[in-house]
């Protein structure tokens, strides 16, 4: 990469509104070419805005993020339409990530086979959820990393069957599971898994019991062994609850966001009630309003426009929502500071909802 491309990626891209606009935190330039090209159900526009992304950006410089964002593009465009003069070099992407996907998922069989050896209900969500519902097809999203959920009270006895397994604690170390909403495991050639205590960054008391998460799953199998998938209204959230606070350091839960509306099987009024009840408005409509917006997914205009009523009391939310969502390198130095702010806070008032959702749960259990 020459200089001056490296100069280009420190360069801020125009916000695409003012702020504390919800276009403001859209994202722009490349990345939304990219994403109109793997969102826009016109197949025409969405090849229209590969070919304007191939005349703008050079194909050497793609990052494994807007790798993943081409799979999703090449799977769907038709050959004919695309017309893309890098076509060899992008279909060998796919290859590429298609190959390293299947191998990484089909490792974590023996994981798999541990939890249920130890009684373990165990849910698959974020991206490995659409590998689930269709492993005969998983050209279309790449997902190396397994995410796993169970129950708050079976997650040290998961953590043990997954060790017991082969898998070890990424930081090598022994951790305090107590305050732990989730971990990252590994073992030599195989797949890493993502054990998860809690659902969501934004937690609640009400996820000590998570009745109503599991009873709205659906139960099927995978590489021969049971598990559970969120419903598509919690799917929608969880994907907007961990990509919208992230800063796009991957964008292809857009994508993942798009499809299970398109489903047409989303619960909207329960969406909007669990969305205000997390305090995740601003993350939910600056989404879907980019979704609704350039990229033409039918989102319910009633929706929106719940969710942004109900952030007009709630600036500070809107704020750190607007500055959280904005993909990282598309900040200015200000912005830049009070993101960094905004996610200080965030960690912090995790970090004491972790601390307090372990006091309620050893106090439950000492009451048994």
């Amino acid at each position: 990469m020459s200089i001056r491309e490296q100069l280009a990626l420190l360069q801020t891209t125009r916000p695409r509104g003012p702020f504390p606009s919800l276009a403001w935190a859209w994202p722009g330039g490349e990345r939304d070419l990219l994403l109109r090209a793997a969102i826009l159900s016109d197949l025409a526009e969405a090849a229209a805005a590969y070919r304007h992304w191939e005349t703008d950006y050079n194909f050497d410089d793609v990052d494994f993020a807007k790798q993943r964002l081409l799979v999703a593009i090449s799977h769907r465009i038709p050959r004919d339409l695309l017309r893309a003069k890098d076509q060899a070099r992008l279909a060998g992407i796919e290859r590429q990530l298609w190959t390293k996907c299947v191998m990484s998922l089909r490792s974590t069989q023996p994981a798999l086979a541990a939890l249920e050896a130890a009684g373990i209900e165990v849910m698959v969500f974020k991206g490995a959820v659409r590998t689930v519902l269709d492993v005969a097809n998983l050209r279309g999203r790449y997902a190396s990393e397994l995410d796993l959920l169970v129950r708050p009270e079976t997650f040290v006895a998961a953590w043990r069957a997954i060790r017991s397994a082969g898998w070890q604690y990424v930081l090598g170390f022994e951790p305090r599971l107590d305050r732990l909403m989730g971990a990252n495991l590994s073992k030599p050639n195989s797949g890493e898994l993502d054990l998860h205590k809690y659902p969501y960054h934004q937690l609640l008391p009400v996820d000590l019991k998570p009745d109503a998460l599991w009873a709205r799953a659906t139960r099927t199998t995978f590489l021969g062994h049971p598990v559970a998938i969120p419903s598509p209204t919690d799917r929608l959230l969880m994907a907007i609850a961990h990509g919208g606070i992230d800063g796009h350091v991957q964008s292809d839960w857009l994508v993942d966001c798009a499809i299970v509306i398109a489903g047409g099987e989303v619960d909207w009024p329960l969406f909007v009630a669990m969305a205000r009840e997390r305090r995740i408005e601003a993350a939910a409509a600056i989404t879907l309003s980019y979704l609704a917006g350039p990229l033409q997914v039918a989102v319910p205009k009633r929706v929106l426009g719940e969710l942004t009523s109900g952030l007009r009391g709630h600036p500070f939310q809107l704020v750190s929502g607007l500055l959280l969502a904005r993909p990282k390198r598309e900040h200015s130095p200000l912005s830049a500071v009070g993101r960094g702010v905004a996610r200080a806070i965030r960690m912090a008032k995790k970090a004491r909802m972790i601390a307090r959702l372990d006091d309620l749960q050893r106090r439950t259990a000492g009451q048994r």
